[in-house]
């Protein structure tokens, strides 16, 4: 029998445009947040898993950098070059595996050190497609043609959802008026990338110890060459999605979802995703904003998982479930999903 996994602490920074702190800085904030919220020290963590990508913080082997602040001296430690719910993943399969008790989870990115969209043309094709000036942006904006072309009242739809997620700060018209970036993309559209970090402790279910389980986790990779799938749909979602299902036992059936957190960086992306999802009307959708006013990339997924812990300690619903999603790639090649499942006491 495979032991539940508890959320059992969370810690986060802000998403800043430009932190004035190192990366060690602030990540040390988030899982110094993080494990006084679990009410446990470095000493009791038996593993560590980290998310981070050389690309982005301009230096070989980025989790070195971090090696002291997550307390990985002399430990196991693991590194995920992907979206933060990735190492989720890892880590769960280490606690579900019975070799580790408690593991802690941190993600960070910086993206004030460099242009960070320039940085994501160099994960593209280096012969037929970067010496084009293609950007993670640009594919984005290439999905989001395919879609509105089909559908004429997309855009004006796409700008009512940025406009939500946004808080008001933003009105549908004033996005529409906002400057072309990735046709039909505007700039009011799309999420501003920022820095930061986020970290998340992960127990065995023991007596006392409290907060979500977390029932069930998938991935999946879609073909890397935007030819190659279809980007209409997210039909990688939809297969890591039937993964999570049947490690939380849900096989052969979608459970209704009373939360959905997704990494959403565009508001198109917010259909597909509920498309590939299959929610209903009665599931909540990123009830604090999600990532359109800001979003820090790799730690996007790991965000999400905090949010739905913070739901779940607000709303003791018996029986409700969260969906959390995380991305990474152009055009969301990369799908990561988890399933949290009632506060455990």
């Amino acid at each position: 029998m495979r032991p539940d996994i508890v959320v059992a602490g969370i810690g986060e920074t802000t998403p800043v445009p430009a932190d004035s702190r190192s990366i060690p800085e602030m990540v040390l904030e988030a899982v110094e947040a993080a494990l006084a919220d679990a009410g446990i020290g470095h000493r009791d963590l038996d593993a560590v898993t980290t998310a981070s990508v050389d690309m982005f913080d301009g230096i070989t082997a980025s989790n070195i950098a971090v090696t002291e602040v997550v307390g990985a001296v002399m430990k196991p430690e693991a590194r995920i070059s992907a979206d933060g719910l990735t190492a989720v993943a890892h880590a769960a399969c280490q606690i579900w595996s019975g070799a580790y008790e408690t593991v802690l989870v941190a993600a960070h990115a910086k993206t004030s050190i460099a242009p960070h969209r320039d940085l994501t043309q160099w994960a593209l094709d280096p012969i037929h497609v970067q010496p084009l000036g293609v950007d993670f942006l640009t594919c984005a904006g290439l999905q989001a043609r395919l879609l509105a072309d089909r559908d004429p009242g997309a855009e004006r739809r796409w700008a009512e959802i940025a406009a939500k997620r946004r808080g008001g700060a933003m009105s549908p018209d004033r996005i529409l008026a906002s400057p072309l970036v990735a046709s039909p993309l505007r700039l009011g559209m799309c999420a501003v990338p920022g820095d930061g970090a986020s970290a998340v402790v992960l127990r065995a279910k023991k007596k006392g110890i409290g907060g979500p389980i977390l029932a069930g986790i998938g991935y999946d990779l879609e073909p890397h060459a935007l030819g190659d799938r279809d980007l209409t749909r997210w039909s990688g979602l939809e297969r890591a999605l039937d993964r999570a299902g049947k490690t939380a036992g849900f096989e052969g059936r979608r459970p209704h979802f009373d939360l959905a957190e997704p990494s959403c960086l565009f508001p198109h992306e917010e259909e597909l995703f509920v498309a590939a999802a299959d929610l209903d009307e009665m599931t909540e959708i990123s009830p604090d904003g999600g990532l359109l006013a800001g979003y820090i990339p790799i730690v996007a997924g790991l965000s999400r998982m905090t949010s739905a812990t913070r739901y779940f300690r607000r709303n003791r619903k018996a029986g409700a479930l969260a969906l959390v999603h995380g991305t990474w790639g152009p055009a969301a090649q990369g799908q990561v999903v988890a399933i949290l499942g009632g506060a455990a006491s």
